[in-house]
């Protein structure tokens, strides 16, 4: 089965009411992709201060339920580090290309050059701006 690693960009637009964003997550629903997200991401979206509103902070977990969260193992960790080593990424971006790697998953990102240079993975850009 196919599988996507949707990155913190994306949800971001999503939960600014983006409606292309949010059109792009309704359309995975009713796909035969199984998506992920990593545990970076969810860090990333909860650290906000808007988050210190229970309401919106709701809403993001509501919108993470909707996909498979990868927990960062040993396997991701390994690899990460190797990626950061060989590649120069930052820690974070190299978790998250780990990610994909591990469950041999693409990584739908606007932020496409984060990525570009981990020849092991493949980033791919939504159908929005």
């Amino acid at each position: 089965m196919k599988s996507i690693l949707i990155d913190t960009d994306i949800f971001i637009d999503h939960l600014r009411g983006n409606i292309e964003a949010k059109n792009f997550l309704e359309i995975l629903k009713n796909t035969e992709y199984i998506t992920y997200f990593s545990a970076i991401t969810e860090a990333e979206l909860v650290s906000g201060k808007e988050c210190n509103n229970y309401e919106k902070l709701q809403n993001i977990l509501d919108l993470l339920s909707l996909h498979t969260k990868l927990v960062i193992n040993n396997e991701i960790a390994k690899r990460a580090g190797e990626f950061r080593r060989k590649y120069d990424t930052p820690l974070l971006d190299s978790i998250i290309a780990a990610s994909a790697f591990v469950t041999k998953s693409k990584i739908v990102t606007k932020n496409i050059k984060h990525f570009k240079a981990i020849k092991e993975i493949t980033a791919i850009s939504p159908d929005f701006k």
